[in-house]
């Protein structure tokens, strides 16, 4: 356990946006608990749209960790303290090599006497919601009571839409492989009712090769709005402030949509390591839908998507 003040904490995370959302808790429980120190965010750059307008990060370095200069820019910055909640074999070779004193990670690889503080928690049994996991952290390396998760919004001056009685639901159907998918016609059946049942507007979302997927869900409900493959991460994050309710699978863009108070329906397989104990929407405007034993997500029925999707936007 550390029992110095820091004045420079690093939080370096580099992977999924879904993560990055899930680590952003981290910066208001180190300025609570450290109001004097400098905190630095190191992240990759695609996920900049997320974090440039979060306060209580005084500086963001989006770097790519797998190019040659990784090293030095660590050094050039002099951090004292760096948090990894994911950890990389060449990432915390790197904080090593450039000297940071205090490398708080993982104590279950291999490679974990790179870090001179290690932490013991499997993830994988989800014993926590993985926004819990990033904040213990710091609870695990400096003693005292474990910070509460507090939701960083991506667009915290953001003002909503003013509702019609027309609800705008986006639809997203992919994942990008982080867990188990709802079957893609469920989707379209669940949009097509809940266009007729609520005079919904519709939108589809998805990355470009996730096109299929899109088209799809557009056999079943042919009038919704098909943006798949055409809004980068800014627009995306503004569709979905301005959205009243999104379906989704266990993906980042759950997240963001959590972030920013959008209400969620999603969709989750019940093995451990994937399931909403660890992985779900971190709010209270959710209804999460669970697979059961065997992770069939055929077993969720458009029944119970519709009547949670219709709970949410109190139709």
């Amino acid at each position: 356990m550390l029992t110095y003040e820091p004045s420079h904490i690093a939080v370096l995370r580099t992977d999924r946006l879904g993560d990055m959302v899930l680590t952003l808790p981290m910066f208001p429980a180190l300025r609570s608990r450290f109001p004097r120190a400098r905190l630095t965010l190191i992240a990759a750059p695609y996920v900049e749209p997320l974090v440039h307008s979060v306060a209580c990060i005084d500086e963001l370095v989006l770097v790519d960790t797998t190019k040659p200069g990784f090293r030095s820019l660590l050094r050039r910055h002099e951090i004292d303290t760096i948090f990894t909640p994911r950890p990389r074999l060449h990432e915390a070779w790197a904080a090593a090599l450039a000297r940071i004193p205090n490398r708080v990670g993982s104590g279950y690889r291999w490679y974990s006497p790179l870090y001179s503080v290690r932490l013991h928690e499997h993830r994988s049994d989800a014993a926590y919601h993985e926004a819990e996991y990033n904040v213990r952290m710091i609870s695990h390396a400096f003693g005292g009571p474990t910070p509460s998760v507090e939701r960083v919004s991506p667009r915290p001056d953001h003002q909503r839409r003013v509702s019609s009685t027309r609800p705008r639901i986006v639809i997203h159907p992919g994942s990008g492989g982080s867990a188990h998918d709802w079957p893609v016609e469920h989707f379209g059946k669940a949009a097509a009712r809940l266009r007729d049942q609520l005079h919904a507007e519709i939108l589809v979302t998805g990355i470009a090769k996730e096109g299929h997927l899109c088209e799809r869900v557009l056999q079943e409900c042919p009038d919704a709005i098909n943006l798949c493959g055409q809004l980068d991460l800014d627009a995306m994050i503004d569709l979905l402030a301005d959205a009243d309710l999104l379906l989704a699978n266990s993906t980042g863009v759950l997240h963001i949509a959590s972030a920013v108070g959008t209400a969620v329906v999603g969709f989750y397989p019940s093995t451990p390591s994937m399931s909403p104990r660890r992985w779900g929407p971190y709010t209270q405007n959710a209804i999460v839908l669970e697979s059961g034993p065997g992770d069939d997500m055929r077993t969720i029925s458009v029944d119970d998507a519709v009547a949670a999707a219709c709970r949410l936007v109190g139709a």
